[in-house]
């Protein structure tokens, strides 16, 4: 099972679409997976579980989508120079240890020219603190707001040959 995490708060986003791209492809190539879309997990249980006992409900949500899985694929997009303050507020509620031993491919996605690459980067840091493995392949897409229209159906033949190739590569990570 991989888990896909949507890694922003904000509503209809197009990190959402895209994960849902990473959902159906992954699939099509036979693999089990899941999408943990951080919108519906509500900030007041991450600040109630940051110090101490988590919630239950936190708890319910941490042991689905991040303990019970050994692989990931963040979906990243690029807020203020980086990633979403939101995804790492999430983690920090997490129990140290719980993205320990695993996997993650990272998928950054901006409106500008970069694709969220140092966001990649700053993420990257903190899974190898976290002792996670980075799958080496990441994929960069920029001006995301062209690529994904209002029904969220990614078309670039380009964009989804990237994203096979990164698939690919890290189911067999």
């Amino acid at each position: 099972m991989i888990s896909i995490i949507c890694t922003t708060d904000r509503t209809d986003s197009n990190s959402m679409k895209l994960s849902q791209v990473y959902e159906q492809k992954l699939l099509e190539m036979g693999e089990s997976c899941q999408i943990l879309d951080l919108q519906t997990v509500p900030a007041q249980w991450i600040q109630d579980s940051a110090y101490g006992t988590n919630l239950p409900e936190f708890d319910v949500v941490v042991e689905k989508y991040i303990r019970s899985v050994s692989k990931f694929i963040f979906v990243t997009p690029e807020y203020n120079g980086s990633f979403p303050g939101y995804v790492k507020f999430f983690m920090d509620a997490c129990d140290y240890g719980d993205f320990a031993h695993k996997k993650v491919a990272l998928v950054g996605l901006a409106s500008g020219r970069s694709g969220n690459v140092r966001g990649l980067d700053h993420l990257t840091g903190i899974f190898h603190y976290l002792d996670t493995d980075v799958y080496k392949k990441k994929v960069y897409l920029s001006q995301v707001h062209l690529l994904l229209p209002k029904d969220g159906m990614l078309t670039d033949v380009n964009c989804l040959k990237e994203i096979e190739n990164q698939l690919k590569g890290f189911i067999e990570f």
